[in-house]
């Protein structure tokens, strides 16, 4: 070591951290999958191969404290092996509480050991449970009296996930600002190749019957061809699997479960599926708000779900699975449900409906009354739930992702929270329109069909337009109007600008809604390289982002989702009750 300069030891260091998380995170998921599947034979294996690596990578960087607890960890790990000791609750505990210590070391600023007194009373847990006493009952136990019940909550049983079986792959680190570096330039050649794909026929006019242009025109498509194969490979550099997410929870699920003398059964599948690696971090906080809500509020006690004629062990299902271009995953409990009536009334009482709005809203969308900030079904209050601020975050964090989250509910039966993400933030298939003068672009997933109109064609159904399709009315958003910069509805310039006869509706459907978006002209389909918006003036929360065509223009990105959130606002605000603008 004393002959690496300081900035190869601080590379070394950092390496080593990255490196130590990640086999700590897997030891972690192991861990749990074992207190309930303790012949699972493969995660013995990675334990072994976890603790084993990290007791020679510290040992290669003077890491002694942390060394010495991974040697002990291994040491555990062979007598499970020799049949001298099984895990059960308490061992597990400890084997956890082992792999933090090493964590709250080595996860900081800077890499540091584990000081000797806590190495020390690391060491001196482990082998308290490596040599258990001969007493029968003791913590400990031998291989148990394996079969003697135990009293109390039950340990949350983790099923294992499907990628745990799969072959491990050959991997090469890299920043992720190099990768997100290239998905930009990626990005700027797409819009480089729109440019020169503009420029073609141009040529074509100038030049008729030039052998030139052919050969020119030919690489320009051979070259587009290969551009959108090197965008296509760079995103998927940045996609990785949900797992990474889904596996965080056991553990926090687990204490939660003990702390409120809960049996609960988790279960995962799905976590193979894969999205951008920006969305996997910003995901856990929502997950975790409606995972802590099930346990702490829709699961009952065992004793309760016994007189309910249920399995006394309550089970909560985390599912993924690709739908198009969008990751859908589930997070559902079997539990006692919403109870339509009781949300409503806590709905009146709050002051987030009237009564008589309550009486109209039918049962079955009365769950989605949950996501009004400051209203809960819990009836008591718990350090972590019980205020009405977990659904509302869950949501709000979900939609400044671009995504949709919904919920259906039985009671007595259980709860299903659906949530929806595009698998990736940085580019979409869209469809072109132009509305207001100004050029806006669609989510191409989005938009269930387009109809051609006429002004006569509208209906305007409690003082809000409307258009009738086939056997329903449609709500028509505009919008130059929820965007306020419409001058047809007012403004300096309104005198000189005449209403369209002659238009188009953008049918979406979004969740479980559907409306018309109201389009002057549809310019065709493109796909764009998604760009934050910087200038203030047209920071809106019903645009997704921007981008830049070929020819120079910038089209605005609306999200579909809050473009009839901001609608609703917009005629709340003249007056008029939500319920007249929904469809």
């Amino acid at each position: 070591m004393d002959d690496l300069t300081k900035a190869e030891l601080d590379q070394l260091l950092e390496v080593f951290r990255d490196q130590s998380l990640l086999i700590l995170e897997e030891m972690g998921h192991d861990l749990l999958t074992l207190e309930s599947t303790p012949d699972d034979s493969e995660a013995m294996t990675r334990l072994r191969r976890g603790a084993h690596t990290l007791k020679g990578d510290s040992a290669c960087i003077d890491l002694e404290g942390v060394t010495q607890i991974a040697h002990k960890i291994e040491d555990v790990f062979d007598s499970v092996l020799c049949g001298q000791i099984s895990f059960d609750r308490r061992s597990v505990d400890v084997l956890l509480e082992s792999l933090d210590v090493v964590k709250a070391s080595i996860d900081g600023p800077e890499v540091s050991d584990v000081p000797a007194e806590t190495a020390k009373d690391a060491v001196d847990a482990l082998s308290a449970i490596q040599n258990p006493a001969e007493d029968e009952e003791s913590p400990a136990t031998v291989v148990e009296n394996k079969n003697t019940s135990r009293s109390g909550p039950q340990p949350l049983a983790v099923e294992p996930t499907q990628t745990a079986n799969k072959p491990r792959r050959e991997y090469v680190r890299v920043e992720a600002a190099k990768v997100d570096a290239l998905l930009n330039l990626a990005g700027e050649m797409v819009i480089a190749r729109s440019i020169i794909g503009q420029i073609g026929p141009e040529i074509e006019m100038a030049l008729p019957r030039n052998e030139m242009v052919g050969r020119f025109s030919g690489a320009s498509n051979h070259m587009g061809k290969l551009i959108a194969e090197l965008q296509k490979s760079v995103l998927k550099m940045r996609m990785v699997t949900i797992d990474h997410v889904f596996r965080r929870f056991a553990r926090p699920m687990r204490e939660l479960a003990t702390e409120r003398g809960k049996e609960v059964e988790l279960q995962i599948s799905g976590g193979e599926t894969e999205l951008d690696r920006a969305l996997v971090d910003l995901l856990y906080e929502p997950l975790l708000h409606l995972l802590r809500n099930a346990i702490d509020h829709g699961l009952e006690t065992s004793e309760d779900r016994k007189l309910a004629n249920k399995p006394a062990v309550g089970r909560i299902e985390m599912r993924a699975y690709h739908e198009g271009n969008y990751v859908v995953i589930e997070v559902s409990d079997d539990g006692r449900g919403i109870d339509p009536a009781a949300v409503k009334a806590r709905a009146v009482q709050a002051g987030a409906i009237t009564l008589q709005d309550s009486a109209r809203l039918p049962d079955e969308d009365a769950a989605e009354l949950i996501f009004l900030e400051g209203l809960s079904t819990a009836g008591t209050i718990t350090q972590l739930s019980g205020r009405g601020i977990g659904a509302s975050a869950a949501k709000a964090a979900i939609e400044q992702l671009r995504g949709s989250v919904t919920v259906k509910s039985e009671v007595g039966k259980g709860t299903c929270f659906t949530l929806r993400m595009p698998l990736t933030l940085a580019i979409i298939r869209a469809l072109l329109f132009k509305a207001a003068g100004q050029l806006f672009a669609l989510p191409l997933l989005a938009v269930s069909e387009i109809a051609r109109a006429e002004s006569s064609d509208i209906v305007y159904l409690d003082g809000i337009e409307n258009y009738r399709l086939r056997d329903r009315f449609v709500s028509l958003v505009r919008p130059g109007v929820v965007l306020s910069f419409d001058r047809r509805k007012g403004g300096s310039g309104a005198g000189f600008r005449q209403e369209a006869h002659h238009f188009f509706v953008v049918i979406l459907s979004t969740a479980d809604k559907k409306y018309g978006v109201v389009a002057d002209e549809l310019m065709g389909e493109q796909e764009l390289v998604i760009k934050p918006l910087d200038s203030h003036w047209v920071q809106n929360d019903a645009l997704a982002g921007a981008s830049v065509l070929g020819d120079g223009r910038v089209v605005l990105i609306m999200d579909a989702e809050m473009v009839f959130r901001k609608a609703v606002r917009y005629e709340r605000g003249k007056g008029n009750s939500r319920e007249a603008y929904a469809v």
